[in-house]
């Protein structure tokens, strides 16, 4: 079974500018995306999890230097865990999972290859 581009992970490298980023993620009036899990997998109610928007757009940002282009999903490490963020191609993000609902649904979709190396090398490293 071939998977839609969007469902494909790719390779990013890290991102190298985080002390740009350190304040925003300190700063408790920056922007948060709240995880988009709500019904089935949340037991029938949205999610509570968020994350500060700079460090979503800037895993996405690290995506498209490495040469992921188009739409699609992406994983993504943030505080020792693996997010998952829809990236578009106009560097915004459409939504993000929590890393428990990253995995529930990881455990759903199937992947090309999922071995723990294979899964290792695709995350962006985010700090």
């Amino acid at each position: 079974m071939k998977l839609p581009e969007t469902c494909k992970v790719e390779l990013a490298a890290p991102v190298t500018d985080l002390s740009t980023r350190r304040s925003m993620r300190r700063d408790p009036s920056a922007p948060r995306l709240k995880c988009v899990s709500s019904g089935y997998l949340s037991g029938g109610s949205s999610c509570p999890e968020t994350i500060p928007s700079g460090v979503v757009t800037d895993a996405w940002a690290a995506q498209q230097r490495a040469g992921v282009s188009g739409d699609r999903f992406f994983h993504f490490t943030w505080r020792g865990e693996v997010w998952l963020a829809f990236g578009r191609r106009n560097g915004r993000i459409r939504g993000i999972y929590c890393p428990i609902h990253s995995a529930e649904r990881d455990q759903r979709v199937p992947v090309l290859d999922s071995s723990r190396e294979a899964a290792r090398a695709n995350i962006a490293m985010t700090g």
